[in-house]
């Protein structure tokens, strides 16, 4: 079974192939070019490397976020088309979860792990999560343990710290001082996944065997904060009301 698979939670983002549960394809997009622009040569590419046509995909998967707004509406708008063409089920993949499963995968003694991700603003998007059970790979979906959230380093480590272990490992896909920030507080600020977009297809995979795709429409972004456009409406129309 084929998934194609796509990230655009990040300005580079990611697109990958996979082949039941082993990753055939995975390369980062280029952060100079916009999503809009590069996501249909993207794709092409990506098929044309492993010898195949749109039509051969059985799931596509995307990574719902968090992450930037209009990324992640482009990224998913682009999966709901093909899938929506092709008549395919998709498959809805949080970005927070697919690192800490990915940290888990690596770390089969491990019965948390968590992920920040960088969320511009000097905040980070946030999330821990404990294992489901003793198996490798980890079963999914994973078990909450603080729910995804968007705040600074130091407001996302007073959350923590009575709800999460020191020790455990964070996958850091943020920036240099908010990893040491985590390091400080004794966390293990670890690399996140090169490609999200391989992490995101063996998910989608995962799903489909689950019976847990679902139709193009079925697929819904995860902000887990206002989008910028509406934050900075809001305080002209503030402003407004105040002169």
């Amino acid at each position: 079974m084929w998934v194609l698979a796509l990230d655009t939670t990040s300005r580079d983002g990611s697109v990958a192939l996979i082949r039941d549960d082993a990753v055939v394809i995975a390369r980062p997009g280029d952060a100079g070019v916009s999503h809009a622009e590069r996501i249909p040569a993207d794709l092409r590419a990506i098929l044309a490397d492993a010898g195949l046509s749109l039509g051969a995909v059985d799931v596509f998967a995307v990574a719902t976020g968090p992450g930037g707004f209009t990324g992640l509406r482009i990224g998913l708008a682009a999966i709901q088309g093909v899938a929506l063409a092709l008549d395919r089920p998709t498959a809805g993949v949080p970005s927070l979860d697919a690192l800490a499963w990915d940290v888990l995968e690596c770390m089969p003694d491990a019965s948390e792990a968590g992920a920040w991700m960088d969320a511009s603003r000097g905040e980070v998007f946030a999330a821990a999560f404990t294992r489901p059970a003793a198996t490798t790979p980890p079963d999914w979906p994973l078990t909450p343990l603080v729910p995804a959230t968007a705040a600074s380093p130091a407001a996302t480590l007073s959350e923590w710290h009575t709800l999460v272990p020191a020790g455990m490992t964070i996958a850091a896909a943020c920036q240099p001082a908010a990893a040491d920030a985590g390091r400080a507080a004794g966390y293990v600020m670890a690399p996140a996944a090169v490609h999200l977009a391989a992490v995101v297809g063996r998910l989608g995979w995962r799903l489909h065997q689950l019976g847990r795709t679902g139709p193009p429409s079925s697929l819904a972004p995860e902000y887990v904060r206002r989008p910028d456009v509406e934050i900075e409406r809001d305080r002209k129309r503030a402003a407004g009301l105040a002169g």
